[in-house]
């Protein structure tokens, strides 16, 4: 599954078109940007841990990298059986570089042929 949509990313400009790629199979993340940022336009999440729950998958992972080396982001995200939409918040991990903050998101599934 693809989930798609504008989102402020901590510690970057402005709000950026980004895709969050699903497999809840294989317990795999990837988040990828419109516009490369740190000189990446894909991560691929670690840690990831998913809930099966009634009305909806719980994914929880983490980026590392984005928006500069060193900088993890701790995603959590509800992906909704019900209407295909994702909800969830960004959480910047405690670092060096001084970058912190949170930003809430909602994304909608992409169909196929778009």
């Amino acid at each position: 599954m693809v989930y798609a949509g504008e989102v402020k990313v901590p510690g970057t400009d402005g709000p950026a078109r980004l895709s969050l790629g699903v497999d809840l199979g294989a317990g795999s993340v990837s988040v990828d940007l419109a516009q490369p940022e740190a000189g990446e336009s894909r991560w691929a999440g670690s840690s990831v841990t998913v809930r099966r729950l009634l009305k909806y998958d719980e994914v929880h992972f983490i980026t590392e990298g984005l928006p500069i080396e060193g900088v993890e982001l701790q995603w959590k995200a509800n992906l909704s059986r019900l209407d295909g939409s994702a909800a969830g918040v960004i959480i910047v991990r405690p670092n060096e570089h001084r970058v912190s903050g949170e930003a809430g998101f909602i994304l909608n599934i992409e169909k196929a042929g778009r």
